[in-house]
């Protein structure tokens, strides 16, 4: 490989080589501040994020591609775009982080080398060229994140999350790479533009790669937390450190829709709907996606919980998109890219609002909603601020989450699923109940409940976080129309290259 051809990469190099100065750092960095660790890590993204912005309006470039293949990684704008989402995702988290590492006894360089190296595996994923370079970058990603959730050792909730989590996601790979096995079998290929030639060929309709695709499909579905893909989620969001779950619920979940849209828009494209599996299977995940998860949402009492059901929902909405761009809709493509844009940054300042009020020495009592009685009246910004989110998380204006609602339900509605869009009309309903259950337990209850209290965890890196998560959700409301242009182009790189 030219130099010229290793350019496309910097970002990812950036990354890669501050998550390794970071090792480094916490190897000779006796007597040091280890905040300097959280300055390192979001400098290096914020260096990353702007050779990631600049290679925007370039055109497609193959990497590490041989004379007669198809290359492994594609470096379009529609990488582009899913590398600033991992980016931002991993700057606000690691934001959000030095006050509760500081306060909960491990405020280590590795910490941060770990959300670098999972951002790497997101970054992989965002550029694959074919299914196994697709694999690589979840596994990448992955390992880094369950050694994040059991990162609190001597906390028993953490173990657990972290177990439960390994033991689920090595489960969700058989069924992925069983998957891909059966497609390269019938087709002799893993690479998206060959799959891609095939279903124009007339062959999605047999039985093996029916088979194949619905596999591959069940192993996204476990990263997305879908239904009935879930049952690991709430646990592992409750146990693991809060930033933690605020960037997986974000990071994890953007990274896999990326690789799925990838998959539906260049691999499948318009031929998606000759598959007898593919587009009802979609539809049923986003079906039992959204219905299960404010179902159970609303029955929880515990933030944390409840916003790992949110979670879940959300994933039903962005499934909705996912379907639209299946039957070809040209616009729902971009419309999900928005939406997983505004969702992160809603999800992530929800989850830094309790980080900030994170006990020292965690627990699930001090998460219920009575414990959290008046805290808008002891922090008015902090109160208004997760107002902010919980509004936007809802779906109303004047938020970003409302117009990554109103793209998605467009495009859906274009694509002629109707039944979709009024499902999740109902669950964005629904969901108004339990969001708005959080601001009132801040502003409408004096007295907490009998029992533990959240305690305020001050840091100057947090207060940064919440600022940019609550511009992110205000910017995406009051000016929609460029991001969702930016989320057009990176669609469009997809059809060109």
């Amino acid at each position: 490989m030219t130099m010229q051809q290793f350019m496309p990469l910097v970002p990812l190099l950036v990354v890669l080589a501050t998550a390794l100065l970071l090792l480094m750092f916490e190897v000779f960095s006796v007597g040091l501040e280890r905040g300097w660790a959280a300055v390192l890590t979001v400098l290096g993204i914020v260096i990353a994020l702007g050779f990631s912005m600049g290679r925007m309006g370039e055109p497609p470039m193959s990497v590490f591609g041989a004379e007669g293949y198809a290359a492994p990684m594609i470096v379009d704008a529609f990488a582009v775009f899913s590398w600033c989402l991992a980016l931002v995702a991993a700057g606000v988290a690691a934001l959000i982080s030095p006050g509760y590492l500081q306060s909960g006894g491990s405020n280590h360089a590795e910490y941060y080398a770990l959300i670098l190296f999972s951002v790497i595996g997101m970054m992989v994923m965002g550029a694959a060229g074919d299914l196994f370079t697709l694999f690589l970058g979840i596994e990448t990603m992955s390992i880094a994140v369950y050694a994040l959730t059991g990162l609190r050792k001597n906390d028993l909730r953490a173990n657990e999350a972290a177990l439960k989590y390994f033991l689920m996601g090595a489960f969700a790979t058989g069924f992925l790479l069983f998957g891909i096995a059966l497609l390269f079998g019938q087709i002799g290929s893993v690479a998206l533009p060959d799959i891609a030639r095939m279903a124009k060929a007339g062959v999605l309709g047999q039985p093996i790669i029916g088979l194949g695709l619905a596999l591959v499909l069940i192993g996204l579905g476990f990263k997305i937390a879908a239904v009935p893909f879930h049952l690991w989620a709430p646990d592992v969001y409750e146990g693991a450190p809060t930033p933690v779950t605020g960037f997986m619920a974000v990071g994890v979940k953007a990274a896999a829709f990326v690789g799925l849209l990838r998959l539906v828009v260049v691999g499948l494209g318009p031929q998606a709907g000759e598959s007898a599996v593919f587009i009802p299977l979609l539809s049923l995940l986003a079906y039992a996606t959204i219905i299960v998860g404010n179902v159970l949402a609303v029955a929880q009492r515990n933030v944390k919980r409840m916003l790992a059901y949110s979670s879940i929902s959300h994933a039903g909405y962005a499934l909705i998109g996912v379907v639209a761009a299946a039957r070809g809709e040209q616009s729902a493509a971009a419309a999900v890219l928005f939406y997983l844009l505004s969702y992160t940054f809603m999800t992530l300042g929800a989850f830094g609002v309790l980080t900030f009020l994170e006990r020292k020495e965690g627990g699930a009592e001090a998460e219920r909603f009575g414990a959290f009685a008046g805290v808008g009246f002891r922090h008015p910004a902090l109160g208004a601020a997760m107002s902010l989110f919980m509004i936007a998380l809802a779906g109303m204006p004047p938020t970003g989450g409302f117009f990554g609602k109103l793209y998605v339900f467009s495009a859906a509605l274009k694509a002629g699923e109707l039944p979709l869009v009024i499902t999740g009309v109902a669950g964005s309903i629904i969901s108004i109940y339990y969001y708005l259950r959080v601001v009132a337990a801040f502003y409408m209850h004096d007295v907490p409940d009998p029992g533990p209290l959240p305690t305020a965890t001050r840091s100057r890196a947090l207060t940064i976080g919440l600022v940019v998560a609550t511009a992110g959700v205000l910017m995406l409301g009051v000016f929609p129309g460029r991001w969702i242009d930016l989320g057009k182009i990176a669609v469009q790189s997809l059809r060109v290259g």
